[in-house]
């Protein structure tokens, strides 16, 4: 039995792009592609360090493409490789360039029946259905042959879904939706809106919970092998967040479930669990769209014809970077007095042409964007500079330098454009570096930016069984945890795309196994 705490089912997965970081996958055999259990090792020691325990990413690397292969040849969910998506440090020793990233396939409602109704999904939904590798070529369906080639596919799917009703979803909805069809074939039950009040333990033993509903329904569930605690991290915890993450503490700009408020944390510190890495989150550069809410900020970044400045009008990281990477370098130039400041990602009318930005479609900003500010324009630099309140003659000095580097094609500040991420996220039609373009053409404009986060990344310290350890360092017996609720199996590393979801799948994998026996 599933116990969700909200009514909806698919927690912060739902929200995200669905993708899972699997090293060494069979898609990838099938494709071709290199990988090993060695190489993927290689890349996580020279990336997380010592930070986990090698049996614990071991247990990772060589479950991960087990679990994938039994949920798609046993189970039903379908998938395919994330095209051309190499790792977030793909240069380290054991990166590579394609094929650990996987997605699910678009997903019809329709075979869920009912229970759709009972999935989650964001307030802002993309006008149309398409996977990532899909949705990466609509972004620049106006500047390049291929992506407007493969858009067709995008667009012919969506008023297909319009005309007949077939309930497409993709992305996080569309594996949440897969995982839960595979759920409900074999029998699993699901109870809704009822929250984890207290673990219940006998001689030492975990054995089942004391759960709470909205209308103060109390119930004791006893399970006869184990637990598994799969409850999300703490960002929606004011008191916690304040506790550990301090000055980075703001609570409006998580991009997490809502429901996530480190009910399994507690719960299980109250027994003696021990916690690690509750300093950290999984961050993300973050818009605040009125109407919407957090929206993160990953490919725009890499786009020719932006760029991000701080408060003096100073380029100040790479911002083709990863987003986690990003946000750290935005905590090293960005705290001013122990208190986080935001920065300005400025943009030309090439750049709002091309392509789309936070939920704008390109060439289209809508006047209550402008009117709530949310959207600064002006028409010169000079102007926009006094819209922001930077000073002028720094940010037409930065935005100068800038344009002359794009002309040459190199960064000779910051490196955007040398690494594979960064060429991934730009597009092939700026030469001769895809991530560089000068701004050039008025009006020019500015979106705030601030330090969000996907949700936390401290929780349950477990074992390379998914065991949760006590603060003896002994293994409770009967309790597990898995996804954000347990300390990251990475560390304080972001090691691709889906470096969230397939840990978090892979250890609940491993759980099912060790309780089966």
């Amino acid at each position: 039995m599933i116990i969700e705490k909200t009514e909806k089912i698919g927690g912060t997965t739902a929200y995200s792009g669905g993708v899972m970081w699997v090293p060494n996958n069979h898609l990838m055999e099938q494709a071709g592609l290199e990988d090993s259990t060695l190489m993927a090792m290689d890349y996580l020691r020279s990336t997380v360090g010592n930070r986990v325990s090698e049996e614990r990413l071991l247990g990772f690397v060589e479950n991960a493409p087990r679990m994938l292969r039994k949920l798609t040849d046993e189970g039903h969910l379908e998938v395919e490789i994330f095209e051309d998506f190499p790792d977030y440090r793909a240069e380290v020793r054991g990166g590579v360039l394609s094929g650990r990233s996987v997605e699910p396939k678009v997903f019809s409602g329709k075979k869920l029946g009912e229970v759709f109704g009972s999935m989650r999904a964001r307030k802002f939904s993309s006008p149309v259905v398409g996977t990532m590798n899909e949705l990466r070529q609509l972004a620049v369906f106006k500047t390049n042959f291929l992506g407007a080639l493969k858009s067709w596919r995008v667009f012919a799917r969506t008023i297909f879904d319009k005309i007949f009703g077939s309930q497409y979803v993709s992305s996080g909805r569309a594996l949440t939706s897969w995982l839960t069809f595979s759920a409900k074939k074999i029998g699993v039950g699901f109870k809704l809106k009822y929250r984890l009040t207290e673990l219940i333990e006998e001689n030492g033993k975990v054995i089942g919970a004391r759960v709470e509903s909205d209308k103060a329904e109390r119930l004791e569930i006893f399970a006869r092998k184990g637990v598994v605690l799969a409850s999300g991290g703490f960002e929606h915890n004011l008191e916690m967040r304040s506790e550990y993450l301090g000055k980075y503490a703001a609570i409006d700009r998580s991009s997490g479930a809502e429901g996530n408020e480190g009910d399994a944390i507690v719960s299980a510190k109250a027994i003696g669990a021990a916690v690690d890495l509750m300093e950290d989150a999984w961050w993300a550069p973050t818009f605040m769209v009125p109407g919407v809410g957090p929206q993160i900020v990953i490919f725009e970044r890499g786009k020719p014809g932006q760029i991000v400045v701080d408060q003096q009008g100073n380029r100040f990281a790479n911002e083709a970077q990863p987003y986690n990477d990003f946000v750290k370098a935005m905590f090293d130039s960005l705290v001013v007095d122990e208190e986080m400041t935001s920065c300005f990602m400025v943009f030309d009318q090439n750049f709002r042409d091309r392509y789309p930005l936070a939920t704008m479609m390109p060439g289209i900003t809508p006047e209550k964007y402008l009117k709530s500010g949310f959207v600064l324009r002006a028409n010169s630099i000079e102007e926009l500079a006094k819209t922001i309140g930077i000073e002028p003659s720094n940010l037409i000095s930065t935005i100068e330098r800038f344009n002359a580097m794009a002309v040459a094609g190199k960064d000779e500040d910051f490196g955007r454009g040398d690494f594979a991420f960064d060429r991934f996220s730009g597009d092939e039609i700026a030469k001769p570096n895809s991530c560089l373009a000068p701004l050039i053409r008025a009006p020019f404009y500015a979106i705030e930016m601030f330090a969000g986060d996907l949700g936390t990344k401290g929780g349950l310290l477990t074992d390379k069984s998914a065991r949760v350890i006590n603060q003896g360092g002994q293994p409770i017996p009967g309790l597990y945890a898995v996804g954000n609720c347990s300390a990251s199996a990475m560390g304080h590393f972001y090691p691709g795309a889906g470096g969230t979801i397939g840990p978090a799948m892979t250890f609940g994998y491993v759980a099912g196994m060790h309780m089966a026996g």
